[in-house]
This record gives structure tokens, C-alpha cells and sequence, in this order.
């Protein structure tokens, strides 16, 4: 963490280093880095009091952009850290005056797949998750990274009017995966597996760079148990598991779930998953900090000083901001035990 004014950048556009020539326009920098089921996003401040950013030097929608923070240790420390953005393609850009302002916005989205606003169906049969995933990125021009034990299979997949992107989505949640976009790759991870991880920070209520929080703790759509139950026709067999944590919300809902397995293996996975899905969200916990933390969406963080609410939490999104002052502001959700 450390004063905004002190935080500097390295900025690409199109491939092409122009740190310098921006930076004598610019008034700050904004980012969100999302966990999962959003693209990240990046906008640039600039003050043009002669109007080149309106003329010649109009940044081109499409673009690409490239951004790392190079973050200071704090005063009398000359040590610094790389806190890198990742890549952007230039979405909008907009303005007003006097004085004459503009704001280059961008996302991790690549302007010409189609991610986002066509929507399309169709069908994969004989499949498994990994392939359906690895198709779509692919026809959108995007790598693919997949770092998941299960690797579900099914008779028949569909596409139902939907985007590239909520499909991907839709699939990713629906299977207990983190799903997200950026650096022109589709990273799909296992959301309890990054949970299991070491924490990466202590965050302390006392700490006095901490500005403001706020949480909410709910049992509204939690469940006790998760029951799967599948009768596959042909075969003429039912699958039916039930998944019950060893620390479960304090409720006696039980979570009722008919979709395609092939196993009893695969159904208590799956309830294992949906209940996952229904529970994760049921503590929440948002923290906003002077400085910018050099932490990423996905990490574990602990935080203290918050009597019950203390424990490990996972940073569903991250935003940032620099300026005349920087701060950055942690969504956070409490991490699952055994599930």
C-alpha cells in the first residue's frame, strides 16, 4: 500500500510503449478485477486542456491496451512492486468541459469475438465440460486455461439462445468453477480448490489505512443438504446421493436437484457443487483501503478484528484507484469448509 501520488505505470497501446506520452495527461486510473462471470475493467483520466485526446490523438475504440502498476513500498523505501493490469481493448471513450476532460475505457473482452451480444444455440452430444469450454473459446479466438479435477461428461449440451459468454458462464457456475476472461484466455478454475489455498494478507479492522467496511450474513437461500437424484432412462437406473458439510447452515432446507449424471460418484459431486452454488455467498464482507494492495481476484486473504466475521475469505473483486488519492476497496466472501 502507498500514496496514490507516489504510483506510477507502464502503459502499452496497440503493442506500443506510450507511457511517456501520456502521462503528462493523466489525472488518475481505475481498474476492477473480477473473480468470476464478469470482465475486468480498466479507465484512464486525462485532462486535455488543448484537445489533442478530441483530434489526432483520439484513441481508436479497439485498441489494445496494456497497463502495469508500479507500486512503491511506502516513504523512505525505494523498493517497488509490479501490479499488473493485464490486457484491454478500448470500448468508450468520453468527456466534457470546461476544462476539457476525457476517460479511456476499456475491458478484457476482446472487441471482436463474440462473447457478448449474439446470441446463438446449439447442441454438443457425447461431450464433456472441457471440450464444450475449449470449442467456444476457440471460436471466439481465445485460449483456454483449465485447472479443475472433474471433468464432467454428458450425453447432450445446449446452448439456448445465449451469448458466448453467459454460456460459458452458465456451465462454469453450474459445475462449482470460477470462470474468467482475460489476457485473451478463458481461465476456468475450481472455486473450492483456490479456497483450500494459504491466505496471501492479513487485513486488520484496526489498522489504520482501513477506511471503511461493511458485511452482510445471511441464511436466505442457504441449504442444510444437497439431494441429487437422476433416473436414466435407458439404462433403466436412479442415482440418488445426498451431501450434508460437516459444519452446515443453520437451516433445514434441503437443496433438490435432478439433472444428468451417469454415477453415484457423479451425483454426490454434483450436490456437492449445488450446494456450493446456493451457500457460498452466504457471508460477505467489503473493505475499502487507503493505498493499493497488490493482491489479486481468486486469492485468500484473512482478515481480523471483526469478532465473528474473522476468518478466511476469498476476493471476489478487486477495484482500484489512483489520483490525488489511491484506494482500493476488497469484495470479499467467506471461504466453504469441506465443500
Amino acid at each position: 500500500m502507498t500514496d496514490g501520488r507516489r504510483i506510477s505505470y507502464d502503459l502499452k497501446y496497440n503493442g506500443n510503449k506510450f507511457t511517456a506520452d501520456i502521462d503528462p495527461f493523466v489525472t488518475g486510473l481505475s481498474f476492477t478485477d473480477n473473480f468470476t462471470g464478469s470482465a475486468d475493467d480498466l479507465t484512464i483520466n486525462l485532462a486535455d486542456k488543448d484537445r489533442i485526446w478530441l483530434g489526432n490523438w483520439m484513441p481508436e475504440k479497439g485498441a489494445a491496451i496494456e497497463a502495469v502498476l508500479i507500486i512503491p513500498s511506502g516513504w523512505g523505501n525505494q523498493s517497488t512492486s509490479k501490479r499488473d493490469l493485464g490486457y484491454y481493448e478500448i470500448d468508450e471513450s468520453s468527456g466534457g468541459g470546461p476544462p476539457t476532460t476525457v476517460s479511456i475505457k476499456s475491458t478484457s473482452i476482446p472487441q471482436e469475438s463474440s462473447l457478448k451480444g449474439e446470441k446463438k444455440s446449439r447442441s454438443w452430444e457425447n461431450t464433456t465440460l472441457k471440450k464444450v469450454l475449449t470449442d467456444v473459446a476457440k471460436k471466439n479466438g481465445l485460449g483456454i486455461y483449465y485447472d479443475a479435477a472433474d471433468n464432467p461428461s454428458f450425453d447432450r449440451l445446449d446452448q439456448e439462445y445465449e451469448s458466448d459468454g453467459a454460456f460459458l458462464y452458465r456451465l462454469c457456475n453450474e459445475n462449482g468453477l470460477a470462470l474468467k476472461l482475460a489476457n485473451k484466455k478463458v481461465y476456468v478454475i475450481d472455486e473450492e480448490q483456490l479456497e483450500s489455498l494459504d491466505t496471501v494478507a492479513t487485513i486488520n479492522r484496526t489498522d489504520q489505512l482501513v477506511k471503511k467496511w461493511n458485511y452482510k450474513d445471511t441464511l436466505n437461500g442457504s441449504y442444510k443438504s444437497c439431494k441429487v437424484t437422476y433416473t436414466d432412462t435407458q439404462k433403466k437406473r436412479t442415482y440418488k446421493q445426498t451431501f450434508t458439510p460437516s459444519k452446515p447452515p443453520k437451516t433445514g432446507r434441503v437443496l433438490l436437484v435432478n439433472e444428468e449424471v451417469n454415477s453415484d460418484a457423479a451425483a454426490l459431486r454434483l450436490a456437492k457443487k449445488k450446494l456450493r452454488e446456493a451457500n457460498k455467498e452466504a457471508t460477505t464482507v467489503t473493505i475499502t483501503i487507503a493505498g493499493i494492495m497488490n493482491l489479486y481476484a481468486g486469492q485468500t486473504v484473512t482478515i481480523k478484528g471483526f469478532s465473528n466475521l474473522d476468518g478466511k475469505y476469498i476476493i471476489t473483486s478487486l477495484s482500484g484507484k489512483t489520483g490525488d488519492t489511491s484506494e482500493t476497496t476488497l469484495n470479499l466472501r467467506k471461504c466453504l469448509v469441506g465443500y
